[in-house]
């Protein structure tokens, strides 16, 4: 049995210890999947927007469908105010011609990113200038900034966009009998969407068809400086004031996460899986 992770930074592992020279095995989905005997495959990559999220699973998936391997998800989507583009011409990034750009994408040096850091690493500092000097050179800061201006930095964009991504991933899943379980990176769902909703029948009527007793969401915290409805994964690990990296929670966090999220997980996906390949061993 596979478990295939898809999300961005946090579940490729970015800043944890083993993370080089590839994906970490001491994130959340990683550590469940050892804790229940499962093959891990990550679809994962730093930066993901969440149409870069729901392509990386969906593909990943397919190529281990082709192998007749059994395989379940767990998917932790991503800040809603990523977008993913292929763009015409090489990005100079690992997976170019696609590229995810960000809020971050709009800015012409590191200081406003510097003052987002949890906690200082030069060397981190230096990736992101480098980052944000190859943008400047390839076109993509250009094009940021004008997307960003008149489209990107609407919410009732963002959250439209990111529901169609994580409906279509629901609907492959059911569609192709895939066990999983969603969780968010940073949970915007229960922030403005009532409002929203309520302007535009097209974004209520996506909401209604998402399936979310499918969903882990962390509680809500109970301080007043706290998020008071159900959080993400990273506001979760900030407000309880897990160690931090630059800008991710640490080991200790993504621990913690993987016993919380321990129950739901067993529910959604280990269970199933194995109804799965008992139906599968009585079939004549």
């Amino acid at each position: 049995m596979i478990l295939v992770a898809g999300g961005d930074s946090f579940v490729y592992g970015a800043e944890l210890k083993d993370q080089f020279p590839g994906y970490s095995m001491s994130t959340y989905p990683a550590l469940l999947a050892k804790q229940n005997n499962m093959e891990y495959v990550c679809a994962a990559w730093s930066g993901n927007a969440n149409n870069a999220i729901s392509r990386m699973v969906i593909t990943t998936c397919e190529q281990l469908k082709e192998k007749k391997e059994k395989i379940a998800a767990l998917v932790t989507w991503t800040f809603f105010n990523r977008y993913e583009f292929r763009f015409n011409y090489d990005t100079k990034q690992k997976n170019s011609p696609w590229y995810s750009i960000n809020s971050w994408s709009v800015l012409d040096n590191t200081s406003e990113i510097e003052a987002e850091f949890k906690s200082k690493n030069e060397q981190v500092l230096n990736f992101q200038k480098k980052h944000i000097n190859t943008a400047k050179l390839t076109g993509i800061s250009e094009f940021a900034k004008v997307f960003f201006k008149h489209v990107g930095n609407s919410e009732y964009y963002e959250l439209y966009s990111s529901l169609k991504e994580i409906l279509f991933l629901q609907f492959y899943f059911a569609q192709n009998n895939i066990p999983y379980l969603f969780v968010s990176a940073d949970n915007v769902f229960f922030e403005h969407p009532n409002f929203l909703r309520q302007q535009d029948v097209f974004l209520d009527t996506i909401y209604k068809q998402i399936d979310w007793n499918k969903w882990f969401f962390f509680d809500a915290g109970s301080k007043p400086n706290e998020t008071n409805y159900p959080r993400g994964f990273y506001q979760w690990a900030a407000e309880n004031k897990y160690q931090m990296g630059t800008t991710h929670p640490l080991e200790e966090a993504h621990a913690a996460a993987a016993e919380l999220i321990k129950e739901k997980f067993n529910e959604l996906v280990t269970q199933p899986m194995e109804q799965n390949s008992i139906r599968n061993k009585i079939s004549p």
